[in-house]
């Protein structure tokens, strides 16, 4: 087991050197999403642990405007391997992240063997298979693939015990240590953990298929069947049931957070991909960072290497297994490629809807799978047939032709030009090369063989075979390609079982095969993903940290948010621990989302970030605090080559009207606006009952002015674009569409947008929804200067232009080179009168909440109500889970906005206090308590009877 441990680790160092991966150099092995989520979910929750504020299990201000943490924890942080997090500090989070991903893959080979020695008894059979075995599914496609994604290897750890105990269980065992384990892995990962439920449930009928085999009546044959199946479906209820503490709150979030999301379960006869490209991913190193992450469905990541696919595709006819079983291992091979072909089905294994990239997370189930049968079939020492080996070689070369036959972009069709080009002006060099190797290793073989005449013949045919094709691949610069190599790699399989020899030669070639084989695999499959820099990453983690606490320190005001014009994740508030606006995770609340929408700011794809704040958001979220960088030069970067450079994706030019600077160093000014609101102020039931209309923020923020003031105004207007100058653009209206489209489509077109303000307002230019499409295709820049914003958006967007510039020309040039038309329907100009929104804000302060205790579970007060307001307003998002007392009785509370939680007021002084718990969560902790109770009354009746006996 410690060789199998240790393997996988040694080949994934060999691979991290070569790709340059810390601590071999400077990439860390944050990537996509580990650089944009989790790494800020590891920050929260090491400050969490130690800060001895534990209300962060629960609830976060840190998460967007606040949020629900149940469903981020159990998602993201239950892992063990978490530890090194807490234990290293923030400024050694390079070594944690190395060491929790290194350390992980050491545990997967190790229960993987643990599997095969304990219940398949692998040390008495050939114990070269244990770690090769091992080391198939350890670095089988999709661990490789998503190494980004290290919250799902818990999980994959799990598996090869968890079906350990199973089979235990079905073989009339006890059930403790497989109600233990399946509880952990729902604890440690309960995506994952779903996923192995249903594997359980095809593992098991597969396991028990002979059972029907039995004789006896049809009756007999089901309870035989039925009744282990029945047995373990309790138990694994009541495993389940012992974390529905953190399970059923979990469920109640999962409902308001990726839930909310339309994406209806419909059933269609239809195939999602063409099946046959399953045979790319066959091949080594099918993955790469254009094709593999992003929204698909993309192909599955089923790569396992040449020795375990085989092997398993054998088993159906060389294994002695049970009839039934094979049945059984056909059977759940079906459910496999159906889950894969069919969106329905595929739905089923990810909680009923399409995963937002990373598709087919189920595929280390499968590939998991296939190496345990193939295991099964090796241990036998086969010998495959003469006729079978024509036949698999003929069938793998077919398979490479077609996969050579199409244009995928993790496949590279061509060996290095350098070599072709060697062998085209050596031509006998490279032959007599050929000859001698192929004609040595056959003249060892038969050497070493007792093959009969005719395994004789058939091993001179192929040598030639392969000598024309080793030739013939060569010259045409195809035989280092991946699909070669992955068909030379088949072919050497093909020939050890076909020559069924137990040398230990033989066994040493191909263990070496294997393992440089699998390495080469894991290197290409991340060598094309886009590693954050170790060190930049600290220098960024450090520097937030910093400007977190120098806020912490200054502020005297209570409740607060921080705002920033730049983020290195939208999870940095996260990372930093302070009550920011910006977040990103599978677990964020759709209502919050759609709020940032509604006011022309980003929210969509699970994240919301506050880019485009104007004077009444800022205050409506209470954002007191916003930072904003430095500029900085060519030459301090290469000065400085280890600090990480921020740079502006949002534009705010209204900030120095209404905040004042109270902090700067060389990086960064911190600004504060002591005209916001804190966490809740009185307002009316117009207010309240506001409903946000689509793609419309001007009017929106309009109405919501106009409902506080009691006074109908346009705060923002529309104000005419007096000039639009087009180059190589022709305006177009089509269907009501207004269009942009390129006349000459081999040259830049332009698009002018011109106007000079004749007031001090604050003027924005409303950024169509349409415009998102073109985002990554165009150049924006302001009056010369390269415009800051952010790409991805859900709604229409309000972007701040310029502010106190009358009588001074802008011009907001957008350029594309490569999409032949812009969608501009929708565009407008608008302006803000800064002095009468700050009136109403002012008015509505007077009924502000004053803060006097607040944590992320619970916010205390008092407030005056002067004039006519009945209700409270908060910036707090709404979630059942809070609980409002005011005068220390509580108080019903409404969704206002669709978001945000408000309770009923009345005139006078009031005490305020909020406090949150999870929903669900004293129900969960109940029947965690019940299940435990039961499995340790069954444990003690179990003792009881066998001391009785």
């Amino acid at each position: 087991m410690l060789i199998s441990a240790l393997l996988p680790m040694a080949i994934m160092l060999v691979v991290w050197a070569f790709i340059g991966i810390f601590p071999f150099g400077n990439k860390s092995h944050m990537a996509v999403d580990f650089s944009q989520q989790y790494i800020g979910f590891y920050g929260f929750m090491k400050h969490t642990l130690l800060s001895g504020d534990w209300s962060g299990f629960f609830y976060s201000f840190s998460k967007s405007i606040g949020g629900s943490m149940n469903g981020v924890w159990a998602y993201y942080l239950h892992s063990p391997f978490n530890l090194f997090y807490v234990l290293l500090p923030l400024s050694q989070f390079k070594w944690a992240v190395f060491l929790s991903i290194l350390l992980r893959y050491g545990a997967m080979g190790w229960a993987f063997s643990f599997l095969l020695i304990k219940r398949y008894q692998a040390m008495s059979y050939n114990r070269w298979l244990i770690p090769l075995m091992s080391a198939a599914y350890t670095l089988s496609g999709m661990i490789v693939a998503y190494q980004m994604n290290p919250i799902f290897y818990d999980a994959m750890i799990m598996l090869p015990l968890i079906i350990w105990a199973l089979e235990g269980v079905l073989d009339g065992g006890k059930p403790y240590r497989y109600m233990l384990l399946l509880a952990l892995v729902l604890f440690f990962q309960f995506y994952m953990g779903y996923m192995v439920c249903l594997f359980v449930a095809l593992y098991s009928c597969y396991y028990l298929a002979p059972r029907l085999a039995v004789s006896g009546n049809i009756q007999t044959k089901a309870l035989n069947f039925l009744k282990p199946l029945i047995r373990v479906f309790l138990y694994s209820v009541l495993a389940a049931l012992t974390v529905s503490f953190l399970l059923y709150p979990v469920f109640l979030n999962l409902l308001s957070s990726k839930g909310a999301y339309e994406t209806p379960m419909t059933f269609a006869w239809l195939f999602q991909i063409n099946p046959l490209d399953i045979l790319s991913k066959l091949m080594i190193g099918s993955f790469d960072n254009e094709s593999g992450w992003s929204a698909g469905p993309n192909l599955p990541n089923v790569f396992v290497g040449a020795l375990a696919l085989i092997a398993f595709f054998f088993y159906f006819k060389y294994s002695s297994a049970h009839p039934y079983k094979k049945w059984g291992v056909t059977a759940i091979s079906a459910f496999f490629f159906l889950s894969i072909t069919h969106e329905f089905t595929s739905k089923i294994w990810h909680m009923g809807q399409n995963p937002a990239g990373f598709f087919y997370r189920f595929s280390w189930i499968l590939s998991f799978f296939i190496v345990l049968i193939a295991y099964q079939t090796l241990r036998e020492n086969i010998r495959i047939s003469p006729k079978d080996l024509v036949l698999a070689t003929v069938i793998a070369l077919l398979s490479v032709l077609y996969v050579n036959s199409q244009n995928y972009t993790f496949i590279a069709k061509k060996q290095p030009a350098a070599l072709t080009d060697f062998v085209t002006q050596h031509r006998l060099l490279v032959v007599g090369l050929i000859v001698l190797v192929i004609g040595l290793l056959l003249y060892l073989i038969l050497r070493k063989t007792a093959a009969s005449k005719v395994n004789q013949l058939v091993l001179a045919g192929l040598g030639l075979f392969l000598a024309f094709v080793t030739y013939k691949t060569l010259s045409l610069g195809l035989l280092f390609s991946q699909a070669t190599l992955t068909f030379l790699t088949w072919l050497f399989v093909l020939l050890f079982l076909f020559l069924g020899s137990q040398k230990r030669g033989l066994w040493i070639a191909l263990s070496l095969m294997t393992v440089l084989e699998l390495g080469y695999n894991a290197y290409l499959s991340q060598v094309t993903l886009g590693y954050a820099d170790a060190d930049k990453f600290t220098s960024a983690a450090l520097q937030m940290n910093q400007l977190a606490r120098t806020i912490e320190k200054k502020n005297k005001a209570g409740f607060y948010r921080v705002g920033s014009s730049f983020v290195y994740s939208k999870n940095d508030p996260l990372i930093a621990s302070y009550p920011g606006l910006s977040s990103f995770s599978s677990n964020l609340e759709k209502s919050t989302i759609n709020l940032f929408n509604s006011m022309g700011d980003v929210g969509g794809n699970a994240a919301t970030f506050y880019a485009n704040g104007t004077l009444l958001t800022d205050a409506l979220y209470g954002v007191r605090y916003y930072i904003e960088p430095k500029a900085y030069t060519n030459e301090d970067v290469l000065k400085n080559p280890k600090t990480h450079y921020f740079t502006p994706n949002a534009n705010r030019t209204d900030l120095k009207a209404s905040y004042k600077a109270i902090y700067e160093d060389d990086r960064f000014i911190i600004y504060e606006n002591d005209k916001v609101f804190s966490a809740a102020y009185a307002t009316n039931l117009a207010t309240r009952n506001i409903k946000f209309g689509l793609n419309n923020p001007v009017s929106n923020q309009n109405i919501i002015l106009s409902s506080m003031s009691g006074v109908e105004k346009n705060y923002f207007e529309y104000v005419g674009i007096p000039t639009i100058e087009l180059d190589n653009m022709q305006e177009v209206i089509e269907n009501g569409q207004r269009i942009f489209r390129r006349i000459n489509k081999n040259a830049v077109g332009t698009i002018r947008i011109i106007f000079t303000p004749q007031t001090d307002m604050t003027y924005y230019f409303q950024a169509p929804y349409a415009l998102r499409k073109s985002m990554g295709n165009m150049s924006i820049t302001l009056n010369g200067q390269w415009y800051h914003y952010t790409q991805s958006f859900d709604q229409v967007q309000l972007w701040n232009l310029t502010d106190r510039t009358a009588g001074k020309e802008m011009t907001l040039q957008i350029q594309t080179s490569q999409d032949d038309e812009i969608n501009m329907t929708n565009m407008g100009l608008v302006r803000a009168d800064q002095s009468a929104i700050q009136q109403v804000l002012d008015q509505r302060r007077k009924q502000e909440m004053t803060v006097s205790k607040w944590t992320n579970t619970r916010i205390d007060g008092s407030v005056n109500v002067t004039d006519d307001s009945t209700v409270m307003m908060t910036s707090v998002p709404y979630d059942q889970g809070w609980t409002v007392k005011v005068d220390g009785k509580k108080v019903d509370t409404t969704e206002a906005w669709g978001s945000l939680i408000s309770f009923p007021i009345s005139k006078g002084k009031h005490k305020i206090e909020m406090h949150f718990v999870p929903r669900g969560f004293w129900v969960g902790v109940m029947a965690s308590l019940a299940a435990i109770g039961l499995i340790a009354y069954l444990k003690w009746r179990d003792g009881y009877y066998h001391n009785g006996d």
